[in-house]
């Protein structure tokens, strides 16, 4: 779940406006989606700035909006700021708001059957939490826990839907949302379900992840800031496989490390690993990457 620049895979990094009012140094109980938690919001005078500076993004949550709407949204939304390691999201429990997150990283997780926990993975600036339970109306079947302080905005699930209702193009950019999410989950069944080796899922994982990473000529530019516990819990392995799997594409030069970049000189030559045709277009950037 790599930032991006646009709807169609590409711009999810936008900051979607909240409201300016009713913004004081209180605790604010957040119910339904999130369970029963309280989340300190700062200064009015701070979030003033902070909200003129993301309305200036423009997210595309509000693209082809009239002023008028966005001033519904507002009015409708409540921001909040979480510390981290703070549980948003509650797995099977009945949605009762919608979270958009402003400013920070969020890890996306489920549990299998069998208690282990598979990290689906990290939701940045722009992105809506609990988008499918919301629209459904059915227990969540994520978990969403604040890598680092964040914000977020919040509404409650039936304002939300209405919202929907009077604004059309709020709904075609939710229904791209929805295709994008199902378009996600199904990569990572076929690298969990058809991939067998450690190997060949970490290979076709850094190739999901190449889609949306920056491209040159050289190579494909990665931000790698996940621990290697948290790709073992991407993929259904341990940490000490990662470990071992990274140093042995480094040897081979299938990828490159410095700092919290990851480079892929050849995206071809990862796609043998990762058992896929290397004339295939599936590890080929994104659509306008």
């Amino acid at each position: 779940m790599q930032p991006s620049n646009r709807i169609d895979g590409q711009n999810r990094g936008n900051i979607l406006p909240i409201r300016r009012t009713d913004f004081h140094e209180r605790k604010l109980p957040i119910r339904g989606i999130c369970g029963t938690a309280e989340f300190p919001t700062p200064p009015s005078s701070e979030f003033n700035r902070y909200a003129s500076a993301m309305l200036h993004e423009n997210g595309e949550f509000f693209f082809g909006m009239s002023p008028s709407a966005r001033r519904d949204f507002e009015s409708l939304a409540t921001p909040v700021q979480c510390s981290s390691a703070k549980l948003l999201i509650v797995e099977q429990q009945k949605p009762c708001n919608i979270l958009f997150l402003l400013e920070g990283q969020v890890n996306i997780s489920m549990t299998s059957l069998n208690g282990k926990q598979f990290l689906l993975g990290v939701a940045h600036a722009g992105e809506i939490l609990g988008l499918a339970s919301a629209i459904s109306g059915d227990p969540s079947e994520i978990r969403a826990v604040a890598r680092h302080p964040c914000k977020i905005a919040f509404l409650r699930r039936q304002d939300f839907l209405d919202f929907l209702l009077r604004y059309p193009p709020a709904s075609r950019y939710i229904a791209l949302e929805l295709s994008l999410l199902c378009q996600r989950i199904s990569e990572r069944l076929r690298i969990l379900g058809l991939t067998t080796s450690v190997r060949a899922r970490l290979a076709s994982l850094l190739l999901e992840w190449c889609r949306e990473g920056r491209h040159t000529e050289q190579r494909t530019h990665i931000p790698f800031f996940l621990t290697h516990g948290e790709i073992a819990d991407c993929i259904g392995s341990s940490r000490e496989s990662i470990t071992r799997t990274l140093t042995d594409f480094k040897n081979q030069d299938l990828v490159r490390v410095q700092g919290a970049t990851l480079f892929v000189p050849s995206r071809p030559a990862l796609a043998i690993y990762a058992g896929i045709d290397p004339q295939s277009n599936r590890h080929d950037p994104a659509p306008g990457a």
